[in-house]
C-alpha cells in the first residue's frame, strides 16, 4: 500500500470520526455545568442531593436527609426552578394528559403533581414533557414513573 493513500485514509477517517468526539466533549461539560449549578441551588437551601438524573432538558433531584425535591428545567427564554419541601406534601401523582389520534394514544403533556397536606395551598406540578414545546418523547415517561414512585417512598 502507498503511504500517500495511508494519509489520505488516515484524514478521511479523522474527519469523520472529529465532529462525534467534540459533540460528545461538549455535552459532558454542558451536563458537568449543569449538575453544578443544581448542586449550588440544593447547597443555597442546606441541602445535599443523593440521587438525580438528567433527562434532555430538565434535572431533577432529591435530598432523602431533609427531603426536599429539587428541579430544574431549560426553556427557551428562561430557566424554571423549584424546590419542595415533601414534609408538606401529602401525595405525588404523574399526571399524563394524552389523546388519541388514528387509534394510538399521543402524550401532549407529562406532569408530576405535588398534593399539599394543606387543603388550602395549591398544587405544585413539575412538567416533565410538552409536546408544543418539544415533539419527540425521550425518556421522560420512564422517568417520571421512576420519580413518582422514589417520592411516595419517602413520603
Amino acid at each position: 500500500m502507498d503511504v500517500s493513500s495511508i494519509i489520505i485514509g488516515a484524514i478521511v477517517i479523522a474527519c469523520c470520526i472529529v465532529p462525534f468526539v467534540v459533540i460528545g466533549q461538549n455535552r459532558k461539560n454542558t451536563e458537568r455545568k449543569t449538575i453544578q449549578s443544581f448542586i449550588n441551588i440544593a447547597k443555597q437551601h442546606n441541602c445535599n442531593i443523593s440521587k438525580h438524573e438528567i433527562c434532555s432538558d430538565f434535572i431533577i433531584g432529591i435530598d432523602e436527609t431533609n427531603k426536599t425535591v429539587f428541579f430544574l428545567k431549560n426553556l427557551k427564554d428562561n430557566v424554571v426552578e423549584q424546590c419542595i419541601n415533601l414534609a408538606e406534601i401529602r401525595t405525588c401523582k404523574v399526571k399524563n394528559s394524552s389523546r388519541t389520534v388514528a387509534n394510538q394514544s399521543v402524550i401532549d403533556r407529562l406532569e408530576l403533581n405535588f398534593i399539599p397536606k394543606d387543603k388550602n395551598k395549591k398544587e405544585i406540578t413539575l412538567e416533565f414533557f410538552n409536546s408544543d414545546i418539544k415533539m419527540q418523547l425521550g425518556g421522560e415517561f420512564e422517568s417520571i414513573q421512576k420519580w413518582s414512585n422514589q417520592i411516595n417512598e419517602c413520603l
